[in-house]
């Protein structure tokens, strides 16, 4: 078999860049394909423009706020152009919640869903029965030194979208942007919950999270962190992890920030054709199910979450925190939000390290979208 050679741009963990590689023999063996991969950090993965690095690039993997921004740079190719409507229709259909979806701008797909996440929670199972499902209850853990939360600026942000969604009041993608009262509201409540919980929480993503609570034995719940499988599965680190649906304030576990990654077509690749091939099936459950989501990849397709080798093999981690995904809010498409998010977050962040918040940070948040937005 002659064999077509792609190059693609993931990010650098285990779920981002192992399954691709794991995938990769598959992806040869169904359509003669073979993508070799290259790597960026987590933070260059939800900062970095993609205007900067698709020139390289057949494939890349993004986080789908900076859509807008890679369509509007003309570094991005549509999958309507390349793919078949029953393609696309059989991706929505079997996409987690509103996975799929989130990739749509300007009527069209920008990015197939490769990968899902959300904020959820997770515990020790050697110390803990479950995770808190009420925020009380967060509260009432925290103030017994056995809880973690991570708020460095981009988590901060992501906690703060997701309160103020399970509050009725979600952030919008137009010029109204937050409630203001409510935003008040919400930013006390994370005050006081930072007040409670270790000092290095508010320099932590859920990685490092996710490492202490596998690492030590010294704290037994996380909350409000993305969800990472490969801490459920044996063998990953000394402790495995239980995850599980989010904390809300009704028990219903709504609102939650949902993030993920997307697979997209470079408009610079010399084969885009062979691009959208691998792109597609690399997101159909034939591969999603098994060396994807074995390889250590949290996959975005539905059928895949509901696999009983995959849920198996994490301790139940898709199953657990599946009715979170199916019911999490999904960021504002719009030109300039990587820059809103980005700018929110460093407010947020200054609030819960100075353990106050006035009216006039509110007012400074609401202002990033007028200064920021350029759509």
């Amino acid at each position: 078999m002659s064999l077509t050679y792609l190059k693609g741009m993931t990010w650098d963990h285990v779920r981002g860049l192992d399954c691709l590689v794991q995938s990769n023999d598959l992806l040869i063996e169904k359509c003669g394909i073979s993508v070799t991969w290259d790597a960026r950090s987590l933070l260059a993965f939800g900062d970095q423009h993609i205007s900067e690095f698709y020139n390289d690039y057949d494939l890349m993997i993004i986080d789908h706020p900076h859509v807008p921004d890679a369509v509007h740079a003309d570094a991005v190719i549509p999958f309507e152009d390349l793919a078949t409507p029953s393609q696309l229709e059989l991706l929505s259909k079997t996409s987690v919640g509103q996975s799929h979806h989130s990739y749509l701008y300007q009527g069209k797909h920008w990015a197939l869903a490769i990968d899902t996440a959300a904020q959820v929670s997770a515990f020790r199972p050697d110390k803990a029965d479950r995770s808190p499902v009420y925020w009380h209850e967060v509260f009432e853990l925290a103030k017994k030194k056995q809880l973690l939360w991570a708020h460095k600026p981009v988590d901060a942000f992501s906690t703060f979208a997701t309160l103020m969604a399970q509050k009725g009041k979600p952030l919008e993608g137009n010029a109204h942007f937050i409630n203001q009262e409510m935003a008040l509201e919400v930013l006390e409540f994370m005050v006081e919950l930072a007040g409670l919980v270790p000092e290095f929480c508010a320099t932590s993503n859920p990685i490092d999270i996710a490492e202490v609570l596998s690492g030590s034995d010294d704290f037994a719940y996380g909350v409000c962190m993305y969800g990472y499988s490969n801490y459920s599965r044996d063998g990953f680190r000394k402790k495995t992890l239980i995850y599980d649906d989010l904390p809300s304030f009704d028990g219903r576990a709504t609102g939650s920030q949902l993030g993920g990654a997307g697979v997209a077509i470079s408009s610079k690749s010399k084969n885009p054709k062979a691009a959208a091939e691998a792109a597609i099936l690399l997101s159909m459950p034939e591969i999603q199910a098994t060396t994807y989501g074995l390889g250590g990849g949290q996959p975005g397709n539905l059928v895949a979450w509901k696999d009983n080798v995959l849920n198996n093999a994490s301790h139940n981690f898709f199953r657990n925190t599946l009715r979170t995904l199916e019911n999490a809010w999904v960021r504002p498409r719009v030109l300039g939000w990587p820059d809103v998010q980005y700018q929110s977050s460093l407010v947020i962040h200054k609030c819960l390290i100075e353990k106050k918040v006035s009216k006039k940070d509110v007012e400074e948040i609401a202002s990033n979208y007028q200064r920021y937005v350029k759509e």
